[in-house]
């Protein structure tokens, strides 16, 4: 019996246990192709497990709220998945939202305008700001300050509604939420109509040649 078959005989008999079980334990204990047909065999496995009864009081109380609000706001908004995958960026991170925003604002150079920075960065969480418009500058720096690249950034951007399920389920398994550095969502109140200026263009200007 290989690993991989052993693995997956150990996530069964857990899930039907009474589970259910968490697959990155198993796959965690593999890596290359043996990881992606151990995570094939699973996927396979609880697209045909029979459906547990929805418990909602579980539900309002697990990390998977969380998950499927944020991929409401991925499948319905502008911003492509990065309502689902900033957020678990950061917690992998190990960041609060007010520390990717104090950071993101030094690495723009603009510290004083952090107010600012921060409101666009959370409607990048929100899923409101329309992703062809944040310029490969604010990505480049965001990618620095979370720990991934710039072009999966823009990759995850643009997969705008038409993101399909498996896509928003390998978002949301970057890393599960981590409660230490969740915060609630504030709402954030318009700042009244003033000129435009670098920060603005560098979240919603981007041109046809920077995204290129």
């Amino acid at each position: 019996m290989t690993d991989v078959d052993r693995l997956f005989k150990e996530f069964v008999a857990a899930d039907r246990s009474g589970g259910p079980a968490d697959p990155r334990s198993y796959l965690e204990r593999v890596s290359d192709t043996d990881r992606a047909e151990l995570e094939a065999l699973i996927d396979g496995y609880l697209a045909r497990a029979p459906r547990r009864a929805f418990d909602p009081e579980a539900f309002a109380r697990s990390p998977a709220r969380a998950v499927a609000e944020e991929l409401a706001r991925s499948l319905g908004g502008a911003s492509g998945t990065w309502p689902a995958l900033l957020p678990r960026l950061r917690h992998r991170a190990r960041l609060r939202r007010s520390e990717v925003v104090g950071r993101l604002a030094e690495e723009l150079g603009a510290a004083d305008r952090r107010d600012k920075v921060a409101r666009y960065y959370h409607e990048m969480e929100q899923g409101t700001l329309p992703a062809a418009g944040v310029s490969d500058r604010v990505l480049e720096a965001l990618a620095r300050v979370v720990g991934v690249t710039a072009e999966r950034l823009r990759e995850a951007g643009g997969a705008a509604g038409g993101a399909t399920q498996r896509q928003a389920e390998a978002f949301a398994r970057v890393t599960s939420p981590d409660p230490r550095y969740a915060e609630p969502l504030e709402p954030v109140v318009p700042p009244p109509p003033a000129e435009r200026d670098e920060i603005d263009e560098l979240f919603t200007g981007a041109s046809v040649g920077d995204l290129e």
